[in-house]
């Protein structure tokens, strides 16, 4: 019996991972639940689990507690090789980049840090914006930025949920993105990081931190944004000279 068992966990394994493969289940796409997996095999709760564990151990689906079975999408390369904005990544991926605009706002007391960063003196403004970026709507990253209003004033007026800041500095203030300077880490996200991207406590994200330069090297802005982990890996080509 364990044998025969064994033969039927495998075929359904077999059977889901050539769906995945040919995309008939595509990446991101729910998977009907337990109970109707297995009506649709006829098998038991245990055969079909074990099946779906190995699906899970190839990092082939993910399973969320009170959610569902998911086919786990490949994960996203943020080259850093060239300043690439959100959109232009997801474009170049194939996938539908879109915003959550958490808020925009006009601050006056800007953290001395976020001054230091910008060059800026601690009575001008500043907007911050704070957006969930998406892909093919799912949560993908939570970011929040930092720009000094004399360099975009009006900011507000071209903002949703499907804009590209960097689209709006370059076409819309006509502003010439020269470089970034990024700094990465690894860290555990708060609660508020977990709200945002609907994730739980144990899953770490990658934290990037970046300044944007214009041609005549004056900051143009800082941007701190959590990636969620297992979406994102970070890449570079490095010459030894």
């Amino acid at each position: 019996m364990a044998k025969k068992c064994n033969f039927i966990y495998h075929e359904i394994y077999q059977d889901l991972k050539s769906k995945i493969k040919n995309q008939e289940l595509k990446p991101g796409q729910k998977l009907e639940t337990e109970k109707e997996l297995q009506e649709v095999y006829g098998v038991s709760r245990d055969t079909l689990r074990k099946a779906l564990g190995k699906l899970e151990q190839e990092e082939l689906i993910v399973r969320k507690a009170a959610i569902g079975t998911f086919v786990k999408r490949a994960k996203s390369n943020y080259g850093l090789t060239k300043m690439e904005s959100f959109t232009e990544q997801m474009h170049q991926r194939g996938i539908k980049p879109s915003s959550e605009l958490v808020a925009i706002e006009l601050i006056k007391d800007i953290p001395e840090y976020i001054c230091r960063e910008l060059s800026i003196e601690s009575d001008e403004r500043c907007y911050k914006v704070c957006r969930i970026r998406k892909g093919d709507n799912e949560p993908m990253a939570y970011e929040i930025a930092f720009i000094p209003r004399k360099l975009c004033p009006d900011l507000q007026m071209y903002i949703n949920d499907t804009a590209s800041l960097y689209d709006i500095y370059e076409n819309k203030y006509g502003l010439e993105l020269k470089y970034g300077t990024v700094y990465l880490e690894s860290e555990m996200p708060s609660p508020e990081i977990q709200n945002k991207l609907q994730i739980s406590k144990s899953s770490p994200v990658l934290k990037m931190r970046c300044v944007m330069y214009l041609e005549d090297d004056q900051p143009l802005y800082y941007v701190e944004c959590s990636y969620i982990g297992d979406k994102y890996f970070f890449s570079a080509t490095i010459p030894r000279r």
